[in-house]
Parts: C-alpha cells; structure tokens; sequence
C-alpha cells in the first residue's frame, strides 16, 4: 500500500462524525511484474490502471487491461489477476452499484440492460475521470481518512459518468453488477406496495423471509421494514398535500383505521397533526 503521509493536519481529531479509515473503499497499490492481485470475491471492485497492465482472467476468457482504462470485477464472480508490467492501481471496493453509479438509474437502464449481451470489457479513464481519480489518491496518499470527503467523492464520480459516458457504454460495462442489482430493485418497487408486511413482500418477490432480509440490507442500505415504512411516510406527505383530497380519505387509503389513527402516526413520524403538514407546506407554496 502506498505510505501515508502523517504531516496532514489533524483536523479530524475536533471532528465529531467519528470518521473511521476508507482504506477499505478506497486504496491505491503498485504490483510489480507477475505479482497475482488478490480481491475479495464477496465484493465488487472497480480498477483503475494508472500505469501499467494487468491481465484478467475470468469465466468468459481472458482480457488485458492497459494504463488509462478502467475494469470491472463483479462481486460473487472469480477472477484472477495479475501483473503483467509494472501496474499502479487505484481501487474502489463496493457490495452494491449505488456505490460506484448511483445516478444510473434502474428505470432508465433497465429496458436497455436486458437485451445486452454481456461480453467483457473495460472502459477508457476519460480527463474527468483520470482527475477524479488523481485527486482520490492524492487524499489517500495524505493520510485523509474522512467519511464527508469519501461520500462526496462517491458522488462525483456518478456525476462524472452521467455527463461523460454514454448510457449504452456504462450498462454495458456494469452489466455483471447491474444485471442483478436492478432485476432486484425492479422487483421490490413493483411489489412493495401490494405488502403491508416484510415476509408478504418476500413472498411477493420470491424469496425465504432471511435471504430477502440479507439481499434487500445489501442491496438498499437499510433493513426492509425501515425502507417500506420511508415509502409509506414519504407518500402519505404527498396526499396530504392535496388539499383536494379529504384527510379522512387517505386515512382509508392507506389502511388506517380511522383519522385518529392517521394523526397518531403523523404525530410520530412527523411530529405534527395531518391538518398541520397540509396547512404548513401549502402555506409556503401560497408565499
């Protein structure tokens, strides 16, 4: 691993988010020629070849990865690399595609996704990415260990896709993580709404109750019962902002005994009354 440079300023010894090290998520390395680059298989890994070439062998043949080109390496697939020069890597580790591209959205690749036929490949390390990508190592090679700067790089580098790759190169090139991920997430929002619980969802969706437990944590980031009740909560708001719609309407809409049964959950999850959401977002609109 590259060697940390301790001058940084300590700034995160008066920051209270309590930032343990991304080394994890994010790393850099060089490998000299024949060195066999070992990774995780439960985790996705995405390369990038600052310098150098690798040779990837995995279940469809073998490729060779080369100095400015970016590669993939699905999770719970095998792989083995290795160097076949000199080669610095620059790593990301992820156990879900919201990682790496989170502005690739499941509706929009979806209907694209399905008719690809996948075939290995990598993808060029275009100007925006190789900055991205320098400024990362930069931190790390400082010793910055800082979950606000790493969460914001997360985000940067799906704007960088977004404005800089075709839609079309990147299903492609996430295809091995992709595939999976949005057959899921496609699943679980189409039948959400048709379970009121978490095991009625898991059958809906075809799954034992723990394994969908387990696949749906990785997957969102967040236990089932929690994310249904956000998409509840958050769709609740919305009727209310309808002042069109009666209040004792969608109290029934959404399963609620009565009204008052409404204006309990209201009360717990927004600290307010129906008739107060309603009359506190309509107002600001009306200013």
């Amino acid at each position: 691993m590259t060697e940390i440079n301790t001058t940084i300023r300590p700034a995160c010894e008066t920051c209270r988010a309590g930032c343990q090290s991304n080394r994890r998520r994010f790393w850099v390395q060089v490998f000299q020629p024949g060195a066999q680059i070992d990774f995780d298989s439960e985790s996705g890994h995405l390369l990038f070849i600052i310098g150098g070439e690798i040779e990837i062998v995995h279940a469809e043949g073998t490729d060779i990865g080369k100095q400015d080109e970016m590669v993939l390496l699905g999770y719970n697939r095998e792989y083995r690399v290795m160097a076949l020069t000199q080669v610095k890597l620059f790593v990301i580790n992820f156990t879900t595609h919201y990682h790496v591209c989170d502005d690739i959205q499941a509706e929009n690749v979806w209907k694209s996704i399905r008719s690809v036929k996948y075939q290995f490949n990598t993808l060029e390390m275009k100007p925006a990415m190789r900055r991205f990508a320098e400024s990362v190592m930069y931190y790390l090679e400082q010793g910055a260990c800082c979950n606000h700067l790493y969460d914001a790089k997360a985000i940067e580098i799906s704007v960088i896709y977004r404005l800089f790759y075709p839609a079309e190169e990147l299903a492609r090139f996430f295809y091995p993580v992709l595939y999976k991920d949005l057959a899921f997430d496609t699943l679980v929002r189409r039948n959400y709404e048709h379970a009121k619980t978490v095991q009625e969802l898991a059958n809906l969706c075809g799954y034992s109750l723990p394994n969908f437990k387990k696949l749906f944590t990785k997957h969102f980031d967040v236990p089932p019962y929690r994310w249904m009740l956000q998409q509840k909560s958050a769709k609740i708001k919305n009727r209310l902002l309808d002042k069109t719609v009666p209040i004792k309407a969608i109290a029934a809409e959404f399963g609620f005994t009565d009204q008052s049964h409404l204006n309990a959950y209201c009360k717990q999850y927004f600290n307010a009354t129906p008739l107060q959401i309603r009359n506190r977002y309509t107002d600001k609109s009306d200013q």
